[in-house]
């Protein structure tokens, strides 16, 4: 790509976690074995799929579900959860079949499970509401843990080799396990939409893989700003996983932070999200010995670790970690973090946004995932098969066809992110993003939508 040829290494991530809320933890569960899941195993237990009777949420609409009123078959409504065939339905073309790989046993399930069901929710709405493209959907997915390679690759080449799956989806929690998934799935032609992987060293991501999060020179120039205008200090201190991603992006971080004033007096690797635990301590330590006012975590898991540490030493300096939006993390931090922990969406809308498309997510999860979270797992993979939808409507189920009207997408407004813009060269599609700050324990905006520009490459 020309993209890569100009900017090469000089473009990698300035916030390694910002492609796509991948909150990394935990050891590798059971092995990673390769456990298949039902298409329904994501639905809730007696939450039969209801059809949508309101015709202003129906319609079909950007970023909306696509497809009308449930399909009447033999004077029945037909739904995701029906017997009926495919076949019967007039007018079907088939299914299309979309897969993905998540850690959906053991301690790493809290991690998948709700980005499945999010997932599983769609489709089953879609289905319900007459289809895609003249398609029904089907989700596979497979288990595979947050750092578990091998599985995670055996996993995708048997959603595409035996499942015979269109595309990918979801699978943003999975940066580590997807390191040897991206060369394959781009010598397949398989796309993926909201994946991230260490691998992915330019804001254009792989030849097939998109993601609706700002590009990292988007957060070259949002991180010192946030620490002027929202940590209001000028010395920090800066931990990070010291995995290539994260550790390369550090002096870019630095000279940009430095372009505001802002000086970094200690930095603070950590060899592993496993290690997070017991290191996080006697790394605060340094760093409030050093003379740090407050701290940039380039990971979740190390904001979440992080902040906790801190006060238990009684240092209540303001921290902030890119797309650190989830329930793990207010859980973990609660409400001594209120007002010293920052974080943004990474390029998603705050759940209150009042339109069309925020409604029926919410109004979706009611009723198919009612004990869900609001937060950015779930926002984001909601958003990812809005995406999707929109892209397949456009291309049909032709993955060609798919890729290149991915990279054709201009200014697209889902309701529920910022707009997306996609091009050969920039597959991570946002454009602006959100401030939140706990409070009351809970992420609130401090922020309306905001870009501060784009740092230079």
């Amino acid at each position: 790509m020309g993209h890569r040829a100009r900017h090469g290494q000089a473009e990698r991530r300035v916030a390694a976690g910002a492609v796509a809320l991948a909150l990394v933890a935990g050891a590798c569960a059971s092995g990673g074995a390769d456990v298949a899941f039902d298409q329904r195993a994501a639905v809730l237990e007696g939450s039969a799929p209801a059809a949508i009777d309101d015709p202003a949420t129906a319609e079909l609409q950007a970023g909306g579900l696509i497809g009308g009123r449930a399909t009447e078959v033999g004077g029945a409504r037909v739904t995701a959860g029906d017997a009926a065939s495919t076949a019967t339905v007039p007018g079907r073309k088939g299914v299309l079949k979309i897969g993905t790989v998540l850690p959906l046993t053991g301690g790493q399930r809290e991690f998948g499970e709700p980005v499945l069901r999010v997932t599983q929710a769609f489709v089953d709405e879609v289905n319900a509401t007459g289809g895609l493209a003249g398609y029904e959907l089907k989700l596979i997915a497979y288990d595979a843990c947050l750092t578990c390679q091998d599985a995670a690759l055996a996993a995708v080449k048997r959603l595409v080799e035996q499942d015979g799956v269109f595309a990918l989806v979801n699978t943003y929690v999975m940066v580590i396990a997807f390191i040897p998934v991206i060369p394959y799935i781009d010598a397949k032609r398989v796309p993926l939409i909201q994946g991230g992987s260490e691998e992915m060293t330019s804001d254009s991501l792989s030849p097939v893989t998109f993601a609706t999060a700002p590009p990292g020179l988007f957060y070259g120039r949002f991180i010192p700003t946030i620490v002027k205008d929202h940590m209001k200090v000028r010395r920090v201190g800066i931990t990070y996983l010291n995995v290539p991603t994260e550790a390369e992006a550090i002096p870019k971080l630095k000279e940009e932070l430095a372009k505001d004033g802002i000086e970094v007096v200690a930095e603070e690797p950590i060899e592993a999200a496993e290690e997070a635990v017991t290191s996080m301590d006697s790394a605060v330590t340094r760093m409030r010995l050093a003379g740090a006012e407050g701290v940039v975590a380039t990971n979740p898991v190390l904001l979440a670790t992080g902040r906790p540490a801190a006060d238990r030493q009684g240092w209540h300096a303001p921290w902030f970690g890119p797309a650190a939006w989830s329930k793990l993390l207010e859980d973990a931090c609660g409400v001594t973090c209120d007002d010293v922990v920052f974080t943004d969406t990474a390029g998603l809308s705050y759940t209150d946004r009042a339109t069309p498309q925020m409604r029926q997510f919410h109004e979706v999860l009611d009723r198919r995932y009612a004990e869900g979270a609001r937060t950015g797992h779930e926002l984001a993979a909601w958003v990812a098969m809005q995406l999707f939808s929109e892209v397949v409507a456009r291309s049909g189920a032709d993955a060609e066809r798919f890729i290149a009207e991915m990279e054709g997408v201009r200014n697209l407004d889902l309701g529920t992110t910022s707009p997306l813009t996609f091009s050969p060269d920039r597959h991570m599609g946002g454009s602006q993003t959100v401030i939140l700050k706990l409070k009351g324990g809970r992420y609130v905006p401090a922020s309306g939508p905001v870009n501060y520009g784009y740092s230079s490459p």
